[in-house]
Protein backbone atom coordinates (compact mmCIF):
# COMPACT_ATOMS: atom_id res chain seq x y z
CA UNK A 1 0.00 0.00 0.00
CA UNK A 2 1.56 3.45 -1.28
CA UNK A 3 2.55 6.04 1.38
CA UNK A 4 -0.47 8.39 -0.05
CA UNK A 5 -3.44 5.75 0.34
CA UNK A 6 -2.09 4.93 4.29
CA UNK A 7 -2.27 8.87 4.94
CA UNK A 8 -6.05 8.79 2.82
CA UNK A 9 -7.13 5.84 5.18
CA UNK A 10 -5.72 7.69 8.51
CA UNK A 11 -7.27 10.77 7.78
CA UNK A 12 -10.61 9.14 7.24
CA UNK A 13 -10.47 6.93 10.26
CA UNK A 14 -9.54 10.44 11.56
CA UNK A 15 -12.52 12.32 10.05
CA UNK A 16 -15.04 9.45 10.93
CA UNK A 17 -14.14 9.96 15.05
CA UNK A 18 -13.77 13.33 14.95
CA UNK A 19 -17.57 13.37 12.84
CA UNK A 20 -19.09 10.41 15.60
CA UNK A 21 -17.54 12.75 18.45
CA UNK A 22 -19.65 15.86 17.53
CA UNK A 23 -22.75 14.05 16.72
CA UNK A 24 -22.40 12.33 20.23
CA UNK A 25 -21.54 15.98 21.71
CA UNK A 26 -24.71 17.91 19.79
CA UNK A 27 -26.81 15.18 21.44
CA UNK A 28 -25.23 15.46 25.26
CA UNK A 29 -25.46 19.33 24.59
CA UNK A 30 -29.30 19.49 23.26
CA UNK A 31 -30.32 17.24 26.02
CA UNK A 32 -29.90 20.81 28.09
CA UNK A 33 -32.59 23.09 28.05
CA UNK A 34 -30.98 26.42 28.84
CA UNK A 35 -27.71 27.03 27.77
CA UNK A 36 -25.80 30.52 28.98
CA UNK A 37 -22.55 31.61 28.21
CA UNK A 38 -20.65 34.49 29.51
CA UNK A 39 -18.70 36.95 27.57
CA UNK A 40 -17.44 40.15 28.43
CA UNK A 41 -13.91 41.85 29.58
CA UNK A 42 -14.78 41.80 33.21
CA UNK A 43 -16.64 40.49 36.34
CA UNK A 44 -17.33 36.87 33.97
CA UNK A 45 -16.25 34.32 36.85
CA UNK A 46 -18.55 36.50 39.33
CA UNK A 47 -21.68 37.01 36.84
CA UNK A 48 -20.76 33.02 36.21
CA UNK A 49 -20.99 32.04 39.82
CA UNK A 50 -23.99 34.80 41.00
CA UNK A 51 -25.90 32.98 38.04
CA UNK A 52 -25.41 29.79 39.11
CA UNK A 53 -26.37 30.37 42.30
CA UNK A 54 -29.39 32.22 41.67
CA UNK A 55 -30.84 29.83 39.42
CA UNK A 56 -30.11 26.69 41.98
CA UNK A 57 -31.57 28.79 44.83
CA UNK A 58 -34.81 28.81 42.56
CA UNK A 59 -34.92 25.41 42.07
CA UNK A 60 -32.91 24.29 39.07
CA UNK A 61 -30.43 21.68 38.39
CA UNK A 62 -27.38 23.81 37.13
CA UNK A 63 -23.88 22.62 36.37
CA UNK A 64 -21.88 25.67 35.81
CA UNK A 65 -18.10 26.36 34.49
CA UNK A 66 -15.42 28.89 35.66
CA UNK A 67 -12.46 30.02 33.50
CA UNK A 68 -11.38 32.70 35.71
CA UNK A 69 -8.67 32.36 38.27
CA UNK A 70 -9.09 28.74 39.07
CA UNK A 71 -10.50 27.24 36.45
CA UNK A 72 -13.59 24.71 38.53
CA UNK A 73 -16.37 23.06 37.64
CA UNK A 74 -19.86 23.73 40.06
CA UNK A 75 -22.20 20.86 40.05
CA UNK A 76 -25.45 21.10 41.14
CA UNK A 77 -25.12 20.59 45.04
CA UNK A 78 -23.14 23.69 44.81
CA UNK A 79 -20.28 21.97 45.27
CA UNK A 80 -16.91 22.50 43.24
CA UNK A 81 -14.45 20.31 41.22
CA UNK A 82 -10.85 21.85 39.91
CA UNK A 83 -10.42 21.37 36.32
CA UNK A 84 -6.94 19.47 35.52
CA UNK A 85 -5.29 21.11 32.47
CA UNK A 86 -2.47 19.45 30.76
CA UNK A 87 -1.02 22.46 28.84
CA UNK A 88 -2.12 26.05 27.95
CA UNK A 89 -6.46 26.48 28.13
CA UNK A 90 -8.18 24.73 24.86
CA UNK A 91 -11.77 25.69 24.10
CA UNK A 92 -12.35 22.26 23.65
CA UNK A 93 -12.55 22.00 27.31
CA UNK A 94 -16.08 23.30 26.65
CA UNK A 95 -16.77 19.49 26.14
CA UNK A 96 -16.31 18.66 29.89
CA UNK A 97 -18.78 20.86 30.76
CA UNK A 98 -21.32 19.92 28.61
CA UNK A 99 -20.77 16.04 29.32
CA UNK A 100 -21.00 16.67 32.72
CA UNK A 101 -24.06 18.62 31.97
CA UNK A 102 -25.91 15.82 30.91
CA UNK A 103 -24.35 12.94 32.93
CA UNK A 104 -26.14 15.14 35.93
CA UNK A 105 -29.27 15.40 33.83
CA UNK A 106 -28.69 19.25 34.37
CA UNK A 107 -31.46 21.35 33.51
CA UNK A 108 -29.34 24.49 32.98
CA UNK A 109 -25.54 24.82 31.78
CA UNK A 110 -23.62 27.90 32.52
CA UNK A 111 -20.54 28.85 30.99
CA UNK A 112 -17.68 31.21 31.24
CA UNK A 113 -16.40 32.44 27.85
CA UNK A 114 -12.68 30.77 27.82
CA UNK A 115 -11.50 32.09 24.32
CA UNK A 116 -10.28 35.18 23.23
CA UNK A 117 -9.75 35.46 19.42
CA UNK A 118 -12.96 36.18 17.70
CA UNK A 119 -13.12 33.08 15.67
CA UNK A 120 -12.90 30.93 19.01
CA UNK A 121 -15.29 32.85 20.72
CA UNK A 122 -17.57 31.83 17.57
CA UNK A 123 -16.36 28.60 17.77
CA UNK A 124 -17.16 28.08 21.32
CA UNK A 125 -20.37 29.44 21.22
CA UNK A 126 -21.44 28.28 17.18
CA UNK A 127 -20.03 24.66 17.59
CA UNK A 128 -19.55 24.23 21.70
CA UNK A 129 -22.51 25.91 23.68
CA UNK A 130 -25.69 27.07 21.01
CA UNK A 131 -26.41 29.27 24.11
CA UNK A 132 -30.23 30.43 24.58
CA UNK A 133 -28.80 33.35 26.84
CA UNK A 134 -26.02 35.11 25.84
CA UNK A 135 -24.69 37.27 28.42
CA UNK A 136 -21.95 40.30 27.80
CA UNK A 137 -20.67 41.67 30.94
CA UNK A 138 -18.91 44.85 29.81
CA UNK A 139 -16.72 46.33 26.89
CA UNK A 140 -13.40 47.35 28.12
CA UNK A 141 -9.53 48.11 26.75
CA UNK A 142 -8.06 44.83 27.36
CA UNK A 143 -6.49 42.15 24.99
CA UNK A 144 -6.59 44.71 22.42
CA UNK A 145 -3.38 42.72 21.18
CA UNK A 146 -6.22 40.05 20.46
CA UNK A 147 -9.34 41.84 19.94
CA UNK A 148 -8.47 45.21 19.24
CA UNK A 149 -6.59 47.41 17.80
CA UNK A 150 -9.59 49.37 19.15
CA UNK A 151 -11.84 49.09 21.71
CA UNK A 152 -14.72 49.07 19.40
CA UNK A 153 -12.86 46.05 17.64
CA UNK A 154 -13.50 44.31 21.41
CA UNK A 155 -16.84 45.22 21.39
CA UNK A 156 -17.68 43.41 17.65
CA UNK A 157 -15.36 40.51 18.90
CA UNK A 158 -17.84 39.74 21.64
CA UNK A 159 -20.87 40.14 19.43
CA UNK A 160 -19.41 37.98 16.83
CA UNK A 161 -20.92 34.64 19.58
CA UNK A 162 -24.44 36.64 19.82
CA UNK A 163 -26.66 33.34 19.38
CA UNK A 164 -29.21 33.44 16.72
CA UNK A 165 -32.96 33.37 18.29
CA UNK A 166 -32.01 33.47 22.13
CA UNK A 167 -31.83 36.14 24.81
CA UNK A 168 -29.03 38.85 25.02
CA UNK A 169 -28.26 40.11 28.69
CA UNK A 170 -25.84 42.95 29.10
CA UNK A 171 -24.70 46.06 31.43
CA UNK A 172 -22.33 47.65 28.72
CA UNK A 173 -22.85 51.17 28.38
CA UNK A 174 -21.01 52.62 25.96
CA UNK A 175 -21.76 49.86 23.10
CA UNK A 176 -25.16 49.08 24.42
CA UNK A 177 -26.45 50.31 21.89
CA UNK A 178 -24.91 48.86 18.97
CA UNK A 179 -24.78 45.39 20.72
CA UNK A 180 -28.78 45.61 20.64
CA UNK A 181 -28.56 46.44 17.13
CA UNK A 182 -26.54 43.51 16.18
CA UNK A 183 -28.84 41.32 18.87
CA UNK A 184 -31.65 42.03 16.71
CA UNK A 185 -30.54 41.24 13.48
CA UNK A 186 -29.62 37.59 14.86
CA UNK A 187 -33.13 37.76 15.29
CA UNK A 188 -32.51 37.62 19.46
CA UNK A 189 -33.78 40.00 21.83
CA UNK A 190 -31.35 42.12 24.50
CA UNK A 191 -31.85 42.98 27.82
CA UNK A 192 -30.27 46.28 29.06
CA UNK A 193 -29.20 46.35 33.05
CA UNK A 194 -30.96 49.67 33.74
CA UNK A 195 -30.18 51.32 37.37
CA UNK A 196 -33.30 50.35 38.10
CA UNK A 197 -32.16 46.45 38.66
CA UNK A 198 -28.86 47.10 40.60
CA UNK A 199 -29.29 45.76 44.27
CA UNK A 200 -29.80 48.46 46.91
CA UNK A 201 -26.66 49.04 49.32
CA UNK A 202 -28.42 47.01 51.81
CA UNK A 203 -28.62 43.74 49.33
CA UNK A 204 -24.63 44.56 48.44
CA UNK A 205 -23.61 44.18 52.29
CA UNK A 206 -25.51 41.03 52.65
CA UNK A 207 -22.29 39.60 50.35
CA UNK A 208 -19.32 38.60 52.74
CA UNK A 209 -17.01 39.83 49.72
CA UNK A 210 -16.90 43.11 47.79
CA UNK A 211 -19.02 42.72 44.96
CA UNK A 212 -19.94 45.18 41.89
CA UNK A 213 -23.83 45.85 41.91
CA UNK A 214 -23.42 45.95 38.16
CA UNK A 215 -22.84 41.95 37.98
CA UNK A 216 -25.62 41.38 40.87
CA UNK A 217 -28.02 43.62 38.85
CA UNK A 218 -26.91 41.63 35.01
CA UNK A 219 -27.24 37.83 36.78
CA UNK A 220 -30.96 38.97 38.31
CA UNK A 221 -31.71 39.64 35.10
CA UNK A 222 -31.15 36.15 33.52
CA UNK A 223 -32.74 34.59 36.69
CA UNK A 224 -35.89 36.78 36.35
CA UNK A 225 -35.91 35.87 33.03
CA UNK A 226 -36.18 32.39 33.60
CA UNK A 227 -39.27 32.58 36.53
CA UNK A 228 -36.60 33.05 39.33
CA UNK A 229 -38.06 35.62 41.60
CA UNK A 230 -35.43 38.70 43.04
CA UNK A 231 -35.74 37.47 46.23
CA UNK A 232 -34.90 33.63 46.39
CA UNK A 233 -32.24 34.76 43.57
CA UNK A 234 -30.15 36.63 46.16
CA UNK A 235 -30.71 34.50 48.68
CA UNK A 236 -28.89 31.61 46.57
CA UNK A 237 -26.19 34.83 45.79
CA UNK A 238 -25.50 35.54 49.22
CA UNK A 239 -24.89 32.09 50.34
CA UNK A 240 -22.96 30.87 47.30
CA UNK A 241 -19.02 31.08 47.48
CA UNK A 242 -17.00 33.56 45.57
CA UNK A 243 -14.62 33.59 42.94
CA UNK A 244 -11.37 33.40 44.00
CA UNK A 245 -10.31 36.63 42.26
CA UNK A 246 -13.47 38.60 44.33
CA UNK A 247 -12.42 41.17 45.91
CA UNK A 248 -12.40 40.02 49.65
CA UNK A 249 -11.18 42.29 52.59
CA UNK A 250 -8.90 40.97 55.53
CA UNK A 251 -7.81 42.87 58.71
CA UNK A 252 -4.78 42.07 60.00
CA UNK A 253 -3.67 43.09 63.26
CA UNK A 254 -0.13 43.13 64.90
CA UNK A 255 2.30 45.16 66.68
CA UNK A 256 0.44 47.97 67.18
CA UNK A 257 -0.49 47.81 63.26
CA UNK A 258 -3.79 47.44 61.49
CA UNK A 259 -3.78 46.03 58.37
CA UNK A 260 -6.53 46.64 55.76
CA UNK A 261 -5.97 44.57 52.44
CA UNK A 262 -8.31 44.54 49.67
CA UNK A 263 -7.59 41.86 46.98
CA UNK A 264 -8.35 43.78 44.02
CA UNK A 265 -5.92 41.41 42.20
CA UNK A 266 -8.68 40.82 39.24
CA UNK A 267 -8.82 44.24 37.98
CA UNK A 268 -5.93 44.45 35.50
CA UNK A 269 -7.18 46.84 33.47
CA UNK A 270 -7.37 50.35 33.54
CA UNK A 271 -10.87 51.48 34.09
CA UNK A 272 -11.30 48.26 36.87
CA UNK A 273 -8.02 49.04 38.48
CA UNK A 274 -9.38 53.26 39.07
CA UNK A 275 -12.95 51.50 40.10
CA UNK A 276 -11.14 48.64 42.65
CA UNK A 277 -9.03 51.68 44.24
CA UNK A 278 -11.97 54.20 44.77
CA UNK A 279 -14.10 51.60 46.32
CA UNK A 280 -11.20 50.22 48.43
CA UNK A 281 -10.82 54.19 49.85
CA UNK A 282 -13.99 54.98 49.84
CA UNK A 283 -15.19 52.15 52.27
CA UNK A 284 -12.36 52.52 54.57
CA UNK A 285 -11.68 56.41 55.47
CA UNK A 286 -9.21 57.36 57.74
CA UNK A 287 -6.01 55.78 56.67
CA UNK A 288 -2.61 56.64 57.55
CA UNK A 289 -0.88 55.57 55.04
CA UNK A 290 -2.23 54.03 51.52
CA UNK A 291 -0.62 51.10 49.40
CA UNK A 292 -0.97 50.29 45.90
CA UNK A 293 0.54 46.80 45.31
CA UNK A 294 0.71 46.05 41.74
CA UNK A 295 1.50 42.64 40.44
CA UNK A 296 3.04 42.86 37.16
CA UNK A 297 3.84 39.78 34.18
CA UNK A 298 6.32 39.46 32.14
CA UNK A 299 3.87 38.47 29.34
CA UNK A 300 1.78 41.68 30.22
CA UNK A 301 4.32 44.19 30.17
CA UNK A 302 2.09 46.73 27.72
CA UNK A 303 -0.30 46.03 29.96
CA UNK A 304 1.16 47.32 33.58
CA UNK A 305 2.51 50.43 31.33
CA UNK A 306 -0.82 51.08 30.83
CA UNK A 307 -2.09 50.42 34.22
CA UNK A 308 1.19 53.09 35.89
CA UNK A 309 -0.34 55.41 33.34
CA UNK A 310 -3.83 55.06 34.94
CA UNK A 311 -2.30 55.08 38.32
CA UNK A 312 -0.98 58.40 37.65
CA UNK A 313 -3.82 60.24 36.60
CA UNK A 314 -5.44 59.45 40.15
CA UNK A 315 -5.03 63.24 41.81
CA UNK A 316 -7.97 63.04 44.72
CA UNK A 317 -7.40 59.65 45.87
CA UNK A 318 -3.74 59.36 45.28
CA UNK A 319 -1.70 56.53 46.89
CA UNK A 320 0.84 57.52 49.50
CA UNK A 321 3.39 54.31 47.82
CA UNK A 322 3.29 51.86 45.20
CA UNK A 323 5.02 48.92 46.00
CA UNK A 324 5.56 46.80 42.22
CA UNK A 325 5.68 43.19 42.62
CA UNK A 326 6.27 39.92 40.10
CA UNK A 327 8.18 40.17 36.78
CA UNK A 328 9.19 42.69 34.43
CA UNK A 329 8.71 45.75 37.09
CA UNK A 330 10.60 48.15 34.96
CA UNK A 331 7.29 48.07 32.11
CA UNK A 332 5.32 49.44 35.06
CA UNK A 333 8.21 52.01 36.47
CA UNK A 334 8.46 53.35 32.65
CA UNK A 335 5.17 53.99 32.82
CA UNK A 336 4.83 55.70 35.72
CA UNK A 337 8.03 57.75 36.18
CA UNK A 338 6.44 61.12 35.38
CA UNK A 339 4.34 60.84 39.16
CA UNK A 340 5.31 61.87 42.40
CA UNK A 341 4.29 58.84 44.23
CA UNK A 342 7.48 57.11 45.41
CA UNK A 343 7.36 53.40 43.71
CA UNK A 344 9.02 50.66 45.66
CA UNK A 345 10.49 47.77 43.53
CA UNK A 346 9.94 44.56 44.68
CA UNK A 347 10.60 42.01 41.65
CA UNK A 348 11.49 38.79 42.64
CA UNK A 349 10.33 38.41 45.80
CA UNK A 350 8.46 35.84 47.35
CA UNK A 351 4.97 36.01 48.99
CA UNK A 352 6.23 35.15 52.86
CA UNK A 353 9.15 38.16 52.00
CA UNK A 354 6.63 40.44 49.65
CA UNK A 355 4.25 39.84 52.94
CA UNK A 356 7.24 41.01 55.57
CA UNK A 357 7.71 43.62 53.56
CA UNK A 358 4.50 45.12 53.36
CA UNK A 359 4.06 44.67 56.96
CA UNK A 360 7.48 46.44 57.45
CA UNK A 361 6.57 49.67 55.80
CA UNK A 362 3.01 49.99 57.26
CA UNK A 363 1.89 52.64 59.72
CA UNK A 364 -0.65 52.49 62.43
CA UNK A 365 -3.36 52.19 60.05
CA UNK A 366 -2.57 51.30 56.62
CA UNK A 367 -5.23 50.20 53.64
CA UNK A 368 -3.06 48.30 51.11
CA UNK A 369 -4.97 47.44 47.62
CA UNK A 370 -3.64 44.16 45.11
CA UNK A 371 -3.98 45.23 41.46
CA UNK A 372 -2.70 43.88 37.91
CA UNK A 373 -2.83 40.29 38.13
CA UNK A 374 -4.56 37.79 40.35
CA UNK A 375 -2.36 35.45 39.06
CA UNK A 376 0.38 33.21 40.73
CA UNK A 377 2.04 35.59 43.16
CA UNK A 378 -1.64 37.20 43.64
CA UNK A 379 -3.15 34.38 44.62
CA UNK A 380 -0.55 33.44 46.69
CA UNK A 381 -0.40 36.87 48.71
CA UNK A 382 -4.25 36.74 49.03
CA UNK A 383 -3.98 33.60 50.54
CA UNK A 384 -1.25 34.72 52.69
CA UNK A 385 -2.88 37.73 53.74
CA UNK A 386 -6.27 35.93 54.30
CA UNK A 387 -4.16 33.07 56.55
CA UNK A 388 -2.10 36.00 58.29
CA UNK A 389 -5.33 38.05 59.40
CA UNK A 390 -6.82 34.72 60.82
CA UNK A 391 -3.65 33.79 62.47
CA UNK A 392 -2.87 37.31 64.29
CA UNK A 393 -6.44 37.89 65.07
CA UNK A 394 -5.78 34.93 67.62
CA UNK A 395 -2.79 36.18 69.77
Amino acid sequence: MSGFLILAFSLSIFLFFGLLEYRNHSKRRDKIRIRIHVNGTRGKSSVTRLIASGLRAGGYRVVAKITGTLPRLILPDGSERDIIRFGFPNIIEQKILVREASENDAEVLVSECMALLPFHQWISEEKFIKATHYVITNVLEDHLEIMGPEKFDVALAFSGALPFGGRVFSSEKEYGSLLEKLTKERNSDFYSVISEDLPGEEEMKAFGYLEHPENVGLALNVCLSLGVSREKALQGMWEALPDPGANTTVELASEGKTIRFVNGFAANDPDSARKAWNFAVRNFPGTEKRIALVNCRKDRQERSRQLAGEISDWIENSPDLIVCIGEATRSFRIGGKNRSVPILDAEGKNDLEVFQLLHSISSEKTLIVGLGNIADLGLQLSDLFRVGAREFSNI
